[in-house]
């Protein structure tokens, strides 16, 4: 046993000077990320965002409001809700109607507890992300619901900023666009939808794993892990996506009306899972980085 135990180890070192250090790396990241339970914290973090979804929904069809006529701002907010959550458009646009006829009685007040309300998921995810990184010093309960207010008001920003883009997009359509190279049937608008998207994940990514923990963090191990996340979250999209379309996907049989509701959870959980994981890898390169240049210094 003792000599099998050590060819293992032998052939394990191998493997990983082949590999130059990725899968000793790879083995710290899944370590860590259970030391700190975090598919216990996704499946939480899915919890929080399914009761967050509503009054989110209802503040940006609130403010979208003052912005759009009624029509357009229905659809604008189902595009911006559904890059992120690609279950039914009609569930969503269901359920955007539903607070749209809420929009009347939001006042300033109400406008801030809904955001309040809205901000749970975030303030979750950012004690989250701060266990990735050994050695950050955890946050007070209120300053994880401030920084959590925080991201929601970077969502905000994110959708004035997609409502202003769509808009000058439709303009180049009808005006300044003759040879037809962005009509919504184009070969070059169907590469624009798919890297767009992706792109804009990949900055968010990177956003949270730079900013969001109470550490000191690097922008390369921060880039790599928004980037193995971006990646890992737009093919899952694409799988979830087909297996909802498909004669697979059966959740009415079991769950009847609350189907669409299970399903939602179901991707706000990979949805976590993948961001908790890429937030891990991130510590993890930050942490050897940082043993390197102590290994260079000493």
């Amino acid at each position: 046993m003792q000599r099998s135990a050590r060819w293992a180890k032998r052939a394990y070192r191998r493997i990983d000077t082949l590999s130059g250090g990725r899968i000793e790396l790879l083995r710290g990241t899944l370590d860590r990320f259970s030391e700190t339970r975090a598919p216990q914290a996704a499946a939480a973090m899915a919890y929080y965002a399914v009761f967050s979804l509503f009054p989110l929904m209802l503040v940006l069809v609130a403010v979208l409001g003052y912005m759009l006529p009624d029509d357009e701002a229905l659809r604008q907010a189902a595009d911006f809700v559904g890059l992120a959550v690609p279950v039914s458009r009609e569930l969503i646009e269901q359920n955007l109607r539903a607070v749209q006829q809420l929009r009347g009685p939001v006042t300033l007040v109400g406008l801030g507890a809904l955001i309040w309300s809205a901000s749970g998921v975030f303030s979750v995810l950012a004690c989250n992300l701060n266990l990735a990184w050994p050695g950050a010093a955890p946050r007070s309960a209120v300053g994880r619901r401030v920084l959590g207010m925080a991201m929601v008001a970077v969502l905000f920003v994110l959708l004035i900023l997609a409502v202003t883009s769509s808009a000058v997009v439709d303009v180049l359509q009808r005006v300044a666009d003759p040879t037809g190279l962005l009509a919504d049937d184009s070969v070059v608008w169907e590469v624009l939808s798919r890297v767009v998207p992706w792109l804009i994940a990949l900055l968010l990514f990177l956003g949270l794993y730079r900013w969001v923990p109470n550490a000191q963090v690097s922008w390369r191990p921060a880039f790599w892990g928004a980037l193995a996340a971006a990646i890992a979250w737009e093919m899952t999209k694409n799988v979830f996506v087909w297996y909802l379309a498909s004669e697979l996907s059966r959740y009415e049989l079991v769950y009847g009306s609350l189907g669409a509701v299970v399903a939602l959870m179901f991707w706000s959980y990979l949805s976590s899972w993948i961001i908790l994981f890429g937030a891990h890898l991130a510590g993890a390169l930050g942490t050897r980085a940082r043993a390197r240049e102590r290994a260079r210094g000493g």
